[in-house]
């Protein structure tokens, strides 16, 4: 069975009109993951080069647009009320409250870096524009570094559905979006373990430094 290269029929009837209606909405109802849309995606237009960069502006606009929806709605809540639509959001997600303070910290400290890196993160993708709409300050730099970050998620996803289709012919969609998650895991695994490590290597040093 392949239920996502299921979409792959549909994207081709709708056309780029529904790529950006399909990834405007992924951003408010995740039911498909992003990265297997994507795939599916890339595999759809593997019959024609010149589809490929309409498909990555079609979906990288419609995902901005429904990342500045998210980071404008939550601005007019308030405060209170977005932080408790929030904290009942990350508990779907499986985040705890202290999760989401720990997250809304560090997007204090350094937004528009966190708002790029938080666009190639599963989940994270998700939640970090609403999060942010709880900072003050301007929102041109977080949504511009954000649609940055969304043009190379995106791209790097339909590219890789595009070449495998193009190297193979006939794909199960479904196992290719199995197998890119399983490397998307162990990638962003590796990257949290170097940093994890070189931040205790700082702290060490520092208490060296402290007590020497």
């Amino acid at each position: 069975m392949d239920p996502i290269g299921g979409l792959v029929g549909w994207i081709a009837v709708y056309g780029a009109g529904g790529l950006f209606a399909v990834a405007l909405a992924e951003r408010f109802v995740p039911m498909v993951p992003s990265h297997a849309l994507l795939l599916a995606v890339g595999v759809s237009v593997a019959d024609d080069v010149r589809l490929l960069t309409s498909a990555v502006v079609a979906t990288t606009f419609g995902s901005a647009l429904g990342c500045m929806a998210c980071f404008f709605a939550v601005r007019a809540l308030g405060p209170a009320r977005a932080t408790r639509l929030l904290a009942g959001t990350g508990r779907i997600f499986g985040m705890s409250p202290d999760g989401m303070e720990h997250k809304l910290a560090a997007l204090r400290r350094n937004r528009t870096a966190l708002a790029f890196s938080a666009q190639l993160v599963p989940t994270a993708r998700l939640l970090a524009p609403s999060l942010a709409g709880l900072i003050e300050g301007g929102s041109g730099q977080f949504l511009a570094a954000s649609a940055a970050g969304i043009a190379i998620w995106n791209g790097l996803f339909i590219g890789l559905g595009y070449a495998a289709s193009r190297a193979t012919g006939e794909i199960n969609a479904t196992s290719l979006a199995l197998g890119a998650l399983g490397i998307l895991l162990v990638a962003q695994g590796s990257l949290f373990f170097v940093i994890r490590r070189r931040r205790i290597r700082r702290s060490l040093a520092a208490r060296l430094r402290e007590t020497g």
